[in-house]
């Protein structure tokens, strides 16, 4: 999997569209994904662990191993927000955490996880 930023953040008041890179055990190319591969993710509470969203994501391109993840608005705006201090800037702090259980042909089954997700 690979992201291009520091931090993992869900935007609230609008849709969030998340696009990850599968990538093969012990290699920097992408994984191809088969028909059959299924992918799904939950977003989980860092505080007691609860699952507060749950979905599949969706093959946006199977030859360079791409898989998007979709969050409404709605359901963003669901999510709770943490901030610091004013003395802190109001910075933002993680109130969950994100698990992608992948099931593959090429790879077999795993787990990708984003160990903070911040909401904004």
């Amino acid at each position: 999997m690979s992201c291009s930023v520091d931090r993992f953040v869900i935007t609230k008041g609008v849709d969030n569209n998340f696009l990850f890179t599968i990538k093969a055990d012990n290699s920097t190319l992408p994984l191809v994904i088969e028909p059959s591969d299924t992918f799904s993710y939950r977003l989980l509470k860092l505080e007691d662990g609860v699952s507060v969203l749950n979905g599949t994501l969706d093959v946006e391109n199977a030859t360079n191993g791409n898989v998007s993840l979709f969050i409404s608005s709605v359901q963003a705006d669901a999510l709770e927000t943490s901030k610091g201090t004013k003395a802190d800037r109001y910075y933002l702090r993680p109130n969950y955490k994100l698990v992608l259980e992948c099931s593959t042909i090429n790879n077999g089954d795993f787990l990708a996880k984003v160990y903070e997700v911040y909401v904004d």
